[in-house]
């Protein structure tokens, strides 16, 4: 833009000083200097030598610079550099290609939606865009601009031809049918691998399948009544890495940058095909919610049937719980009271021992007194001679003479006297007197004093 200004002042300089000088030259009045229509020639000259020797490289632009010499030299910076009347061949330095129906004079190369056919032989309209960068090292960039000669050429012979050759070898790998139901990650990756690192080498094995309830089966083709077409697609590898085709695009060192597929228009035939899966899937979908309803109304109640017998077996369980926690309880109880009594039996058992013994003892102790006692009267019997039991003996035995003599008549009622009497006594009483002498004789009594 900037060369075709300096031309364009340039130009405008020397004809403004050729004119002044021819003006000047024909009128009578010298209008003009002829100094000052001079230094206007110069000038444009000047800036026309200017715009000979030296271009502007304007940013996101690479060129090739023809010198009349033949020389050619790449300039992948921008800012002034010199060109010494040479030819300039301008490249983008990021080229767009789009597959589109809408024009648009922004992308460097535009082409009609890209027809591709799957594995499954289904055609589809592919809409993308893809952007490429040029290499900035001024080596290469020479060798694309010696061989294409121009941007267009580069993109009409070399980048339009191997993006739609990704696009065609992409689309071989999965079927239509693979494709709209969730492989088309894989076939949008696939296109961005081959253009960055190679064409895929494909091995393709075709399969012939019969069975009467085949339609249009996922990556197969139907070929007749009952009988359909499935192709196998291997990526071909070579100890685990993958055998590839390399394009001009790497060729020449150019990086992809961008790769988006818009979208995937499948041929007429296929979505009429698609709808009636649709359809069928739908109402498969509605049988299947409907059978779903069902199996959940019987396990509903099925559920419910089971709630109401856990209920019932909580509750059962619950009786059964009581039962042996009573049971065991009444055990338990049985068990302390069993004890209890085996306590009270052991402690009555040492009470009546401790009672036998304190009885034995209390025996013992008795018949200890009582020997002593009895050693001790036998001690005073043998010193008195029984003094005091004969004593008691002819007191006792006496008291009984007296009581038998109670009543009787101790003096008659009639006495007669012979005058030889001694004393007043009667005969009772010389009885009396004398079975007391008898009981003192036969107790050994000795009733003399001193004696």
């Amino acid at each position: 833009m900037l060369n075709n200004l300096f031309m364009f002042i340039g130009s405008l300089l020397i004809i403004g000083g050729l004119g002044m000088g021819l003006s000047n030259y024909l009128s009578r009045e010298k209008k003009f200097s002829i100094i000052v229509a001079v230094f206007l020639a110069v000038l444009g000259i000047v800036f026309l030598f200017f715009d000979g020797t030296y271009f502007y490289a304007e940013p996101g632009y690479s060129y090739l610079v023809q010198y009349p010499t033949g020389r050619q030299v790449a300039v992948t910076q921008p800012g002034y550099h010199m060109k010494w009347w040479g030819n300039l061949i301008p490249f983008r330095k990021v080229v767009t290609v789009k597959f589109d129906t809408i024009r648009n004079s922004e992308f460097s190369g535009m082409e009609a939606p890209y027809k591709i056919r799957f594995i499954d032989a289904v055609t589809a309209d592919v809409k993308a865009s893809f952007r490429f960068r040029l290499p900035n090292n001024a080596e290469k960039f020479r060798k694309i601009a010696v061989d294409y000669r121009s941007q267009e050429n580069l993109v009409l012979s070399s980048l339009v031809p191997s993006t739609k050759e990704v696009l065609r070898n992409s689309a071989r790998i999965l079927s239509a049918q693979e494709y709209i139901s969730g492989k088309g990650g894989e076939f949008e990756n696939a296109v961005m691998d081959q253009l960055q690192n190679g064409i895929y080498t494909l091995e393709i094995e075709e399969k012939e399948i019969e069975d009467e309830k085949i339609e249009e089966v996922v990556g197969a083709r139907k070929i007749g009544k009952g009988k359909v077409v499935k192709y196998d697609v291997q990526i071909k590898r070579r100890n685990g890495e993958i055998i590839r085709k390399k394009h001009s695009i790497l060729d020449y060192g150019i990086t992809v940058v961008q790769s988006t597929i818009e979208s995937v228009d499948p041929e007429k035939r296929f979505k009429e095909m698609l709808g009636q899966q649709r359809d069928a899937a739908a109402q498969a979908s509605i049988e299947k919610e409907k059978a779903k309803q069902a199996e959940y109304r019987k396990q509903r109640i099925i559920a419910e049937g089971e709630a109401e017998k856990a209920q019932i077996q909580v509750e059962q369980e619950k009786e059964q719980i009581k039962r042996i926690v009573s049971a065991e309880t009444q055990k338990k109880q049985a068990k302390i009271e069993a004890e209890r009594r085996q306590i009270e039996k052991e402690i009555l058992i040492k009470t009546r021992e401790a009672e036998l013994r304190a009885a034995e003892l209390e025996a013992k102790a008795i018949k200890l007194r009582a020997d002593a006692l009895a050693y001790e009267k036998e001690k005073i019997m043998k010193a008195d001679g029984a003094l005091e039991k004969k004593l008691q003996a002819w007191i006792e035995v006496n008291k009984i003479y007296a009581e038998s003599l109670t009543g009787a008549k101790l003096v008659p009622d009639i006495v007669m006297d012979s005058g030889n009497s001694t004393g007043g006594s009667s005969s009772a009483m010389d009885i009396l007197e004398l079975l007391k002498v008898k009981t003192a004789k036969d107790l050994q009594l000795n009733f003399k004093v001193g004696e």
